[in-house]
Parts: structure tokens; C-alpha cells; sequence
């Protein structure tokens, strides 16, 4: 967190603003569970997805207080995720810390999650209409990118099914960020294309490699019989494998492979940003594409 921090400061101002407003808008959320919502809201965040707002909002020149919305808006969806992420996996922690669905159960864990959605539907009731619709296509990507996810467990899948249910999991919300800020302003087609190619390229690496990182940890996804790559380009190779037993199997091959096809995707999104104008900000996108996407 500390080196994203460095690399950000270009846009230090917004997003000291938006820790502000942010906590402003949980301590007046009335809720029951609010000092351990804020816990679990501020303790060690990357806060990619509201970054990458500011960061488009600065290279697009929008200024508008809208811009603060959508930031907020994903970032608060995002977290809602977690929380229903969380009950579905089983999972009791989360950046080194007890889960909702551990500490409290998972109907509260649900709930929270659900009262998270409510704020983020608060906040874009002060937007526009399109916003609110973007936001709620994304959502909804959000929602089939897991059912996809849930109904295939258990199952050896297809590499291309991977890519689409990964990018609609991960992807959807950095997208609805970057489209929201189209709806702000006339932005010229080519500039949105090359943008929204980046941001889809970056979000699909990005998720490639936490699940990556899944699997050199706790191993998580493979214990909910959700087969991330690695273990696809295992099978691959191997047709007779068992996947319940990976201890006495070499994996570093396919650990490898899973990591070339990162620095794939992450040089396919660099490409798309290239068109951009030189600015600071394009600076500080490469440089987090970089320091993120690393192996």
C-alpha cells in the first residue's frame, strides 16, 4: 500500500477528500454495526477503483462533483461484494482480519452487504439517470460473473469462460467507473475506446493474479472447487489429474504459464493506453498497472 500511495500522489488531494467523505458517510449511516463496518471499510483498502475515477477524470478533464459520486459508488459496491463474497466462499478472513460471515454469521454479513448497496444507491440517486443506469448494467455483470462462477463448481472449464466470468466479477466495476465519467461529458470515441480497452485488460490481469495469489496461500478457490488458471492449464496438460491431492504434483510450470499470460494482457492494456496524451496522470496509470499486475 505504501509504494501505491507514492505512486499516487498527483491525485493525493481527491482521494484525501474522498477517505473524508467517505467515513463521513458511514458515521451518519446509522447503523448498528458501524465501527466494525468502518473497520472493515479502512483497514489497509487498495482503493484501486476510486483511483482509477480520479485518474480517467483527470486525463478526460471532467470536473465535476459527480466525479467524488462514482468514486464513492464503487468503492461501496465493491466492498458490498466482499461482504456477500465472504458467506458464499466461507471465507473467515480478510485482509488479516475476522470476516463479517465469521464474526457475526452470515445472515448479518448478507444484510451488511446489502445495507453497503443501499448507500451506493443513495449516492447515485444524486447523479443522473444515465449514471444510475451504467451502475446498474455493472451490477448486474457483477451478479452473473459469480452465478457463472457458482454453477461451474467443481468443473474443469473452458479458458474463454474463465476470461468472461473473471472479467465480469472484477472488470464490471472498473468499468462502470470509466463509463460513468463518459456520461459527464462529450468524450471523443477514440479516447473512450482506447480507455475502456485499457481498463478491461488491466481488470482481467489484476484479478488473474489475486487468484493466483489465492492459490500460492490458502488455496481457497480450489477448496470451493473454483479452478482458477493454474490449475486449468494443469488439467490441460494433464487429463487424469487429481485436484484434491496437489501436494505431490509440480505446479510451478503452470504458476509460470498463469504469470506470462498476466504480463500478456498487462502489455495488450499498456498498448491501448499508449494513444493517450503524455500527462502525470497517464504517468501514474502505467506506473500502477506496473506495480500491481507484478509477479
Amino acid at each position: 500500500m505504501k509504494q501505491i500511495n507514492e505512486i499516487i500522489l498527483p491525485i493525493k488531494c481527491d482521494l484525501d477528500n474522498f477517505e473524508i467523505e467517505l467515513k463521513k458517510i458511514i458515521n451518519n449511516s446509522q447503523n448498528f454495526l458501524m465501527q466494525d463496518l468502518e473497520n472493515f471499510l479502512f483497514k489497509n483498502p487498495k482503493r484501486l477503483r476510486p483511483i482509477f475515477v480520479f485518474l480517467f477524470s483527470k486525463i478526460l478533464e471532467i470536473d465535476s462533483e459527480n466525479v467524488l459520486k462514482i468514486a464513492l459508488a464503487t468503492e461501496i459496491i465493491h466492498n458490498a461484494s466482499l461482504l456477500h463474497d465472504d458467506v458464499i466462499d466461507e471465507e473467515e478472513y480478510r485482509r488479516n482480519t475476522e470476516t463479517f460471515y465469521k464474526k457475526f454469521g452470515s445472515k448479518i454479513a448478507i444484510l451488511e452487504g446489502d445495507f453497503l448497496l443501499s448507500l451506493a444507491l443513495e449516492i447515485l440517486s444524486k447523479t443522473n439517470n444515465q449514471i444510475t443506469l451504467i451502475f446498474a448494467k455493472r451490477i448486474k455483470d457483477t451478479i452473473l460473473g459469480e452465478i457463472e462462477q457458482n454453477i461451474n463448481t467443481n468443473k474443469i472449464i473452458d479458458e474463454e469462460i474463465y476470461y468472461r466470468k473473471t472479467f465480469n466479477k472484477t472488470g464490471s466495476l472498473f468499468l462502470a467507473g470509466l463509463e460513468a465519467l463518459f456520461a459527464l461529458k462529450e468524450i471523443d470515441n477514440k479516447i473512450k475506446e482506447s480507455l475502456i480497452n485499457f481498463i478491461k485488460q488491466y481488470a482481467l490481469a489484476f484479478q488473474i493474479k489475486n487468484d493466483i495469489d489465492n492459490f500460492l496461500n490458502n488455496k481457497s478457490d480450489i477448496k470451493n472447487g473454483n479452478y482458477t488458471l493454474p490449475v486449468l492449464y494443469l488439467c490441460k496438460a494433464n487429463a487424469n489429474i487429481n485436484i484434491d491431492d496437489l501436494s505431490n504434483i509440480k505446479i510451478d510450470e503452470f504458476l509460470k504459464l498463469s504469470q506470462e499470460k498476466i504480463g500478456e494482457i498487462r502489455n495488450k492494456a499498456l498498448n491501448y493506453i499508449d494513444s493517450i496524451e503524455e500527462s502525470i496522470y497517464k504517468k501514474t496509470i502505467i506506473e500502477l498497472c506496473e506495480l500491481t499486475l507484478r509477479s
